[in-house]
């Protein structure tokens, strides 16, 4: 085994595996915090148990329960930390000593965690308790976190005699990491000694703010110790109210709300004072238990802020199912804590106190609805779906709420779905249901995502003005909830952009103005959203080479440069210049083989390997064409005649680079026709094709039929695009001399 203590001596060999295992678990408690991360957690324990480094194996599992106790898992959270136990019963020695104090003395916060959960045993947490004072004993360490431990056990068990023989102790011990000045320490003793006794507390509350020199009528955001006199003073307003004092904490609540406001209150406060404490101002309450229902796990712990957040809710509607539901939620919890500690105090506190002046209750019928009530993600929806659903504009996938935060997920992945979906009429049936599902609930991601997805599967099926009006939707969806959907999520949009207007202008069906729409409605929206605005430039740059427009395609270009320079890291850079390229190969052929050579050393295989069949092409058409055959016919040897190992690159490119005389072409063509997806943006490998086949197999049907579409696709671009352009450019380069075409075919 290696002690912590040793690691400076170690041989190279093992340090550098040290080394990279303390890397490793910075990088995964950095994870977000859910059931993978457990999964990663115990891979890494393997590893150091392979390494024999039990200094880190003690992280992973203190890692484990902090995750557990998050995700509200109590009875799996306690499990690990017995098993945290059990390490340092068995390696602690070799364990850091900083780090065997800090988790011997994190049972006090355990505790307090663990029997807030009925599903927890108190004889579970007193045994988990004995095996830290075992520990503690053994190595001299800080005792009072077990005293603060057992003190939270006898006041779960409604025990004040015992409660306030283990806070005396835990206050004789002097402890400097549980000083009576100290704001965390005064938060978890003195809600105790308030169960039982509310004038001590209070008296000894007020005590303590004059030692930390805290006036509580005179509040001061400014001060340096602010932050930390904060709870304290609404711990203090709370204990107010509980007296019946409430123009004193009227006093103390309005300071805080002009000192640093509601919306910091609600994220800093803790829930079952501070909401009680701004009763009588409402607009804060609400912003208070709007912060706490989003946090909670409804799921029968948390019973205070689950009835501080009914008697809000009651009050504000007495008849309305949200208070009713959460009232039954917090009486179930209290009955249950109360079966566990064989005592009444927490049945006895809600009448007392959290119900008090309210009106008879109502229960609502989902309450005594088993597949609703029992069933504790359909129970926290219907909770939310009363009240805090409807009354939020918008839900991030950053910060769902905890309690169904798996259903987001869920819902989330199952827009992906989009993509795979046989048939256009499963396609829209599958967004209408994840499109209302997404207003349930309230989800900014999903709103974005269904539209998105269903128009580039319609793409990706040649449904170019679908995917232009779905594209529009989710441009409208991210530009009213930017700040609600991940970057990450925002970015397929911003990538799909120049593809979307690539097959727009295409598409004869979309006409001008929806595709300049399609064009400003993105500018204004990366105005708000900060998106590379390279992209834009290259959309203008597609709708000019489409029209032959040069002038307006250098401007572009010349444009294009700097922005890409400048937004380096927000774009794939070699993704650019491959579509540069393309829109310069026919207008400025040697700006297109300059920008080519650039990919050669930037990009990875295949875009290097489209970047050469580019070379190729441009070789070719310059004379070189037995060569430029020979070259790429070789490259495309080498792929094992995929043509999908070349990227965004258009097939009809890889057909005229490889064609010259004596070159079989007909396995390319059957490639290159089994990978189109009758888009109208095909239009070139149509033709590309349609050609080839005419002069090698005149008997090969596809010939002829090839030459039609490509006709009809031109003529309907002509139409929309007031002129004969397409037409006669298709004609004079594929078809020359070709009758069929009509003189303006």
């Amino acid at each position: 085994m290696i002690a912590y203590s040793e690691i400076a001596t170690l041989d190279a060999e093992q340090h550098e595996r040290i080394q990279a295992l303390f890397e490793r678990s910075s990088a995964i408690w950095d994870l977000p915090e859910d059931e993978g991360k457990l999964e990663v957690w115990d891979e890494f324990i393997e590893d150091c148990e392979r390494a024999e480094f039990p200094h880190l194996i003690a992280s992973a599992r203190f890692g484990q329960y902090t995750t557990l106790v998050k995700a509200g898992l109590a009875v799996r959270a306690l499990d690990a930390y017995v098993r945290l136990m059990q390490v340092i019963h068995r390696h602690g020695d070799l364990i850091a000593p900083e780090n065997v104090g800090r988790m011997l003395n994190s049972i006090a916060t355990a505790s307090m965690t663990l029997v807030d959960d009925p599903a927890v045993s108190l004889e579970q947490i007193a045994r988990a308790i004995d095996l830290v004072e075992q520990q503690i004993r053994q190595r001299g360490a800080d005792i009072v976190g077990v005293y603060v431990a057992r003190a939270v056990v006898s006041a779960a068990r409604g025990d004040a005699e015992a409660t306030f023989d283990w806070i005396q102790r835990w206050r004789s011990e002097n402890s400097v990491e549980w000083r009576p000045d100290d704001s965390g320490v005064i938060q978890m003793e003195l809600p105790l000694v308030a169960r039982f006794d509310l004038p001590r507390a209070t008296e000894t509350l007020e005590q303590r703010l004059r030692m930390l020199e805290i006036d509580p009528s005179q509040f001061d955001a400014t001060r340096s110790d602010a932050e930390n006199a904060t709870p304290l003073l609404i711990l203090l307003a709370f204990f107010y109210v509980r007296a019946g004092r409430r123009s004193d904490a009227n006093l103390i609540a309005d300071q805080l709300l002009a000192g640093i406001g509601a919306s910091r209150l609600a994220r800093d406060g803790v829930a079952e004072f501070l909401i009680p404490v701004l009763e009588e101002r409402p607009e804060a309450a609400l912003e208070a238990v709007d912060h706490t229902l989003r946090n909670l796990h409804l799921d029968g712990s948390d019973w205070e802020a689950t009835a501080a957040t009914a008697r809000n809710r009651i009050l504000a509607d007495p008849t309305g199912d949200e208070g009713g539901l959460l009232r039954a939620l917090a009486e179930e919890a209290a009955a249950s804590l109360d079966r566990r500690g064989g005592t009444d105090v927490h049945s006895r506190e809600l009448d007392e106190f959290w119900w008090a002046g309210l009106p008879a209750p109502t229960r609502p019928e989902a309450a005594d609805d088993e597949d609703v009530w029992g069933d504790v993600e359909e129970r926290a929806e219907t909770i939310l779906a009363s009240g805090w659903l409807p009354r939020t504009a918008s839900v991030s996938m950053d910060e769902p709420p905890i309690s169904i935060k798996h259903r987001y997920v869920a819902h989330l992945g199952a827009t992906m779905d989009l993509l795979s979906a046989e048939t256009a009429e499963d396609a829209d049936a599958l967004a209408a249901s994840l499109s209302a599902r997404s207003e349930q609930l309230k989800c900014a991601t999903t709103r974005y995502c269904v539209p998105l997805l269903h128009g580039l599967r319609a793409g990706q099926q040649g449904d170019i003005a679908t995917l232009v009006r779905d594209f529009r939707a989710a441009q409208v969806e991210l530009r009213n909830d930017s700040d609600a959907i991940e970057d990450s999520i925002a970015a397929i949009g911003e990538r799909f952009f120049a593809v979307t207007v690539d097959q727009a202008v295409a598409a004869p069906d979309v006409t001008w103005p929806e595709i300049e729409e399609l064009i400003e409605a993105e500018v204004r929206l990366r105005a708000v959203t900060g998106g590379p605005t390279a992209h834009l430039t290259l959309a203008r740059a597609e709708v000019a080479a489409h029209r032959g427009d040069t002038a307006s395609l250098r401007a572009a270009l010349e444009q294009l440069g700097p922005q890409l320079e400048a937004e380096s890291r927000m774009l794939d850079r070699v993704t650019v210049d491959l579509e540069v390229v393309r829109l310069t190969a026919f207008a400025a052929p040697a700006f297109a083989a300059a920008t080519a050579r650039v990919i050669l050393a930037d990009g990875d295989a295949e875009q290097v390997r489209a970047a050469t069949a580019w070379l190729c092409w441009l070789d070719a058409r310059s004379g070189n064409r037995a060569e430029a055959s020979a070259e790429l016919a070789r490259i495309l040897e080498s792929v094992d005649g995929d043509v999908d190992a070349f990227g965004p690159l258009p097939g009809w490119v890889l057909l005229e680079g490889i064609a010259a005389p004596g070159v079989e072409l007909g396995p390319l063509i059957d490639a290159l026709l089994a990978d189109v997806d009758e888009s109208p943006s095909d239009l070139m490998i149509f033709a590309a094709c349609g050609s080839a086949l005419l002069a090698t197999a005149p008997d090969d049907p596809r010939g002829p039929d090839l030459r039609a579409r490509a006709a009809d696709i031109t003529r309907r671009l002509d139409a929309r695009n007031g002129d004969d352009r397409w037409s006669t450019w298709v004609r004079e380069r594929w078809f020359a001399g070709d009758a069929s075409l009509g003189a303006s075919a």
